[in-house]
């Protein structure tokens, strides 16, 4: 009796170099052909040479180690630390690596940063071309560097390296490097790791079969490192499948985010219908995609022959577009044919367009933030203004009480109600009433002089001017008179000079 199943998740160990170069991948191989045979007769089918795959630099080159330097000095085979330049390069990220071929996620669970002193002494190499000859210098300092913004996409974390290069030795690359803007500028690592499923439940046919797809859900497809065995080298390349593992600037930031960006965002449109899930594979020339119905790539069999996957009928690829951006979200241009190359020219358009509002997105928000810190000062100084106006009302409100009583005692029964009517009135301001107030009160000191009841002296002060009765009997009569207002006293000195 066979055992059940167990779908299970089980470690795998495998190696990768992070590059962008294309390999020969042959898959859906019939049945009916031997591996040996087709190893045997791949060139003859495929209707090429050994010689003209090999110019691409695959499987290495000739490098004569036996070069003979006549003029060479011994103190010379010593290098010099003034020798060798000394360049930062982002060496692998903590992200989803060759994302749109072969998707192998480094994120999880800090696998990526536990294994930084690995690199430390690994070889830089040249195009991942290993003959000690191709060596042109060794990492020899790493650093890990946290995630960051630069605008509004986020350049993830990963391992910076100091990469210590021959300069002497290898100027044409020294001074690539230097460059501004460096011709030399990306970065690839040769890594061994151990991985799981993304999704445990699949059979590995299944998984290898819609590796890079996005499921139900939209979660990508993928080999989720579990542990770094080793590194074996770093190369400089001319890009890498990690698309962030570019030289670092002098402001500690990667030099060209816009096209990590751009690399990263590569069939990200694709996400946003969550209820399929494509497939692409890259011929070089030719690439296929692929929708749920059929996610997966033409084979070969003895009866069907060699099919062109991209032969397909026109009709069915407007109704998958359709099915993802909506029937008139994507429009070509009158007269244009619907194909391939056309519509992902269409889908292009429509990503800048949606990146481009999204920035303006991000300045409206950034402009309306300031603006309502803005209103809040303004509030709180509003606030502080009408506290203040209501200390001056009320200064103003004395001044006009005063005005109008030194006005009354001024007048006395002969005061005019239209005058008072105006010293009460909001129109009337602080300076008016302070000058009419002073005015008054001269007046009233040149009509009512202060004059001493007893011996009719004017030398006297206004503390000390109350009008005593002749008679004083008694010390309370005294105290009385002294706490008398000065409007009393005024009527007193009055009274007294119409005797």
């Amino acid at each position: 009796m066979s055992k059940p199943i167990n779908k299970k998740n089980r470690e795998h160990l495998d190696s990768l170099v992070i590059g962008s170069g294309h390999t020969i991948m042959a898959g859906y191989i019939p049945t009916s052909i031997e591996p040996q045979t087709f190893s045997e007769n791949f060139y003859k089918w495929a209707q090429t040479s050994k010689e003209s795959v090999s110019q691409f630099g695959f499987w290495g080159g000739e490098i004569d180690y036996n070069t003979y330097y006549p003029d060479l000095k011994p103190e010379e085979l010593t290098p010099k630390d003034e020798e060798f330049i000394e360049p930062m390069f982002r060496l692998l990220s903590a992200t989803i690596v060759s994302k749109n071929w072969n998707p192998t996620d480094f994120s999880q669970n800090g696998v990526l940063k536990a294994s930084m002193r690995m690199l430390l002494g690994q070889t830089v190499n040249c195009d991942h071309e290993t003959n000690i000859g191709n060596a042109i210098g060794a990492v020899s300092q790493v650093i890990w560097q946290d995630e960051y913004k630069d605008g509004s996409f986020v350049i993830p974390a990963g391992i910076n390296g100091i990469l210590k290069i021959d300069g002497k030795a290898n100027p044409r690359i020294a001074r690539g490097i230097l460059m501004d803007p460096p011709s030399i500028h990306s970065n690839s690592v040769t890594v061994q790791f151990k991985w799981d499923k993304s999704h445990p439940n699949m059979e590995d046919n299944e998984f290898y079969q819609k590796l890079g797809t996005y499921d139900s859900k939209g979660v990508m497809v993928r080999r989720i490192v579990t542990e770094v065995v080793r590194y074996l080298e770093t190369s400089l390349v001319s890009h890498g499948a990690d698309a962030f593992a570019q030289k670092i600037g002098d402001d500690g930031k990667i030099i060209n985010p816009n096209f990590a960006k751009r690399t990263w965002a590569s069939y990200e449109e694709y996400r946003d219908d969550k209820s399929k899930q494509y497939f692409f594979y890259d011929t070089k020339t030719d690439l296929a995609l692929f929708s749920e119905n059929n996610d997966t790539s033409q084979s070969y069999d003895d009866n069907q022959g060699n099919q062109n996957p991209n032969n397909k009928d026109m009709n069915e690829l407007q109704k998958f577009l359709e099915r993802i951006f909506g029937k008139d979200c994507l429009t070509l241009a009158e007269g244009t044919e619907m194909n391939e190359e056309t519509a992902f020219a269409a889908i292009q358009e429509l990503v800048n367009s949606r990146n481009t509002l999204q920035t303006t997105v991000d300045n409206l928000t950034t402009e309306k933030t300031s603006l309502t810190e803005q209103v809040t000062n303004l509030n709180a100084e509003v606030a502080n203004l009408k506290e203040m106006a209501q200390v001056g009302k009320n200064h103003i409100a004395s001044l006009r009480g005063n005005a109008v009583a030194t006005y009354k005692k001024l007048m006395g029964d002969k005061a005019d109600e239209t005058i008072v009517t105006m010293l009460n009135a909001e129109t009337t301001g602080m300076v008016t009433l302070i000058s009419l107030t002073k005015d008054y009160q001269a007046r009233l000191e040149e009509k009512f002089p202060m004059t001493c009841a007893k011996c009719g002296s004017h030398d006297v002060s206004r503390a000390s001017s109350a009008a005593e009765p002749e008679d004083k009997s008694d010390n309370k009569a005294t105290a009385q008179n002294s706490e008398k207002s000065t409007e009393e006293i005024l009527k007193g000195i009055y009274s007294n000079k119409l005797k």
